[in-house]
Formats: C-alpha cells, structure tokens, sequence
C-alpha cells in the first residue's frame, strides 16, 4: 500500500484542513495510506509506519527537520525570478520581456516601451520593485542599496512593464499539482492617483502617486472566475514539476486584452484557505476560499493522482 506524507506547518495551514483532506482521501483511495508529520519534528513514528512502503512526501514549503529516505518528496522552495522566466520561456508560456541587469546592460525604449519594471531576482512580498524610464535603467553594484535592499543579495531584473488599467491589478491562482484550489483579483485602492495610460508616469519613479504593484495592505481583492487566467495558471504549474503548492501572479494587459506571468511564489507560503493572513483577507473582503471551488476536493483529487501516478 503507498504512503503519502503530507508535512504540516502550524503557522502556514490548519490541521483540520489536511486532517479533512486526509479523510477524504481515505474515502476516495482507500489503498492510499495518508500519515499527517510536524514540519519541525522528527516524526519516528511515521517513519517507522511508512517503512517499506512506495512513500510520497508532500509538503508545502521547504523541509526542516522532517526527513525520510526512500521517498519521493514535493517541496516548495524560492526560486530566483530569471529562473522562473526562463522555465516559463521554456515552457511555451507568455511572460514580458525582461533581463537580468548587468554593468553592460542598455535598453532601447523602441524594444521595451517608455518605463520598466525593475525588481529583485529573489524577494518577497513586492520588495524592492519600481517603476523606471527606461532610458534611465542602469547597474548598480550590491554594496549601493541600503542594508535592507534584497539587491543587496541577488541581481535586479529589468522586466517591460504591462499596463493593468487605471489601477493596477493582477490575479492569483493557486495550484496544487496544476489544479486550481482558489482564485483572486486584486486592484489598487482607489483613492491612489489613476494611471490613466502605459506612459503615464510623471518622471522617473512613477513621481505622482499612482502604485504599480497592486498587493498591499488596502488593496481590494475578490474571488474570480476568469477561465483564461486560471487556465494559464494551472499550465504555468508545469513549468514547476517538483513544487506542489504555486500561486502565480498573472495580468492582463489593459489595451490588448492579452494575459502574461509575473512570477509564481514557488516558496509555498500561500495557503490562504486557513493560514493568519488567509483567514484575515476572507474576513476583510467578504469572501470564502473553501467554497469557491471546493478547495479541499480539488486538494484531495490532486493528491491522490499524484500518489497514484509516482507509485503506480
């Protein structure tokens, strides 16, 4: 009989949410034994269970201390934004232009438009990005940013900006294994200045007020259904074989209609159905994860194909 381990993280997912899931699991596949290990434990008795079984590890974000041998492990981890792109790239799948910035780099505004969007390789939470006139883009050394700059420790990337609509917005697809467990458009509050075209900006820096990232603390966000963007979601989990847990950032161009990759959290830390922040966003907007697609079926179905399909 395989196993499947799913890692538990107290302070990123409830326990009733994998405790359900594993119930359902049972349910559905029986011949699947589910075990339910702490993340910062070392969990001898669920080793010792799953011991000489076909093992399947699942957990969300990177692993501490839990480790087991003889498995197959699915674990979220940071990847740097030009390793995504290029995985994107590879895969077939549309993400704005964008290069890694470089003491060499020059960027023509005929090819990249009047501003860019320059950001960190490896940051969170919409760190460190801004808006520049191209013309404007140049290298700055690691040792130039303030202490608390991630350009400090990984390169900057230059990426062409797309224009979102008066007040940016993008959309958040979260995937397990490539299905959809919910789905979010976030927009700007609307009390910020308006970006009423792509070149808009006043100056460098976007001088003036309108926001270009759109993620902040009150910025309005609801549930979507858009079947091109979360489409495009489940195929950029591809791109992502070994990660089981992905939300990726998707827009739309306001002028063409035409849907690109920002970047997927490839860490795993978007568990939004019952984590603090998850929890807080539903009270805050009005809305319900569990119920928008019925998260922890799609969660169970997907694990299950998983299971079967590394085990056989």
């Amino acid at each position: 009989m395989p196993n499947l381990i799913l890692v538990h993280w107290p302070e990123r997912q409830s326990i009733e949410d994998f405790q359900e899931i594993a119930r359902r699991i049972s349910a559905r596949a029986p011949e699947i034994g589910v075990l339910i290990a702490k993340n910062k434990e070392e969990n001898p008795e669920i080793l010792k269970q799953a011991a000489g079984q076909p093992t399947v590890v699942v957990s969300m974000m990177e692993l501490r201390r839990f480790r087991i041998d003889h498995a197959t492990v699915f674990e979220g981890h940071d990847l740097p934004k030009s390793e995504q792109y290029r995985r994107y790239r590879a895969a077939g799948l549309p993400v704005p232009d964008w290069e890694v910035i470089t003491p060499e780099t020059k960027l023509d505004p005929k090819q990249w438009g009047d501003y860019v969007i320059v950001k960190p390789d490896l940051a969170r939470k919409a760190a460190g990005i801004v808006i520049k006139k191209t013309g404007r883009v140049r290298y700055a050394a690691p040792e130039s940013y303030p202490d608390d700059h991630p350009g400090r420790n990984a390169p900057m990337v230059a990426q062409k900006f797309v224009y979102t609509g008066r007040w940016a917005n993008h959309y958040r697809i979260t995937t397990l294994f490539g299905r959809t467990l919910f789905a979010i458009r976030c927009e700007a509050d609307n009390g910020f200045r308006p970006l009423e075209s792509r070149d808009g900006f006043k100056g460098a820096a976007g001088v003036g007020g309108a926001p270009v990232v759109s993620n902040k603390k009150t910025s309005h966000y609801t549930l979507t259904d858009d079947e091109e963007v979360i489409a495009l979601g489940e195929r950029a989990h591809s791109a992502f074989p070994e990660i089981p847990l992905l939300g990726h950032d998707i827009v739309r161009d306001a002028d063409t209609g035409e849907v690109f990759l920002l970047e997927s959290n490839t860490r795993g830390d978007v568990w939004l159905l019952s984590s603090g922040t998850g929890r807080s966003l539903q009270a805050a907007n009005g809305f319900d994860l569990h119920g928008q697609f019925g998260a922890l079926d799609v969660a169970a179905d997907a694990l299950i194909a998983k299971v079967r399909d590394v085990c056989g």
